[in-house]
């Protein structure tokens, strides 16, 4: 349980540090331009390359985090899980907007398909 709240713990805060460094990345271009020194402008672009560099690591640690189920493996689903998917996929596009009855009706038989598949894994 502790060990489940760390984990969102940490997603919650690497996701915080992602958008603190996407707006720094978003106000470059304004510092830049404002930049009156050789020495700020200098500065800027090594805050720009460390703030990318910073946006790169985790974003590439939140995906490692996002496929790994803690033995290195990806959580497969079945078949019949599979199948559901693509037999639904179309109404994702057309009908998700109305949310109207087969719609709702399809995603929960693919939610519970999801569910089965992963208890089957775990």
């Amino acid at each position: 349980m502790v060990l489940a709240e760390g984990k969102v713990l940490a997603g919650r805060v690497r996701s915080t540090v992602m958008t603190v460094l996407g707006i720094v990345l978003a106000l470059v271009p304004l510092a830049l331009w404002v930049a009156w020194t050789e020495i700020m402008l200098v500065m800027v672009l090594a805050v720009a390359a460390v703030a990318a560099v910073l946006l790169t690591v985790l974003a590439e640690l939140e995906n490692r985090a996002v496929e790994d189920n803690g033995d290195g493996s990806r959580e497969a689903l079945t078949d019949e899980a599979m199948a559901e998917i693509h037999r639904v996929f179309p109404l994702v596009y057309h009908h998700s907007l109305n949310e109207n009855a087969r719609f709702r009706g399809a995603m929960e038989r693919v939610r519970r398909l999801t569910t089965t598949s992963s208890k089957r894994n775990g």
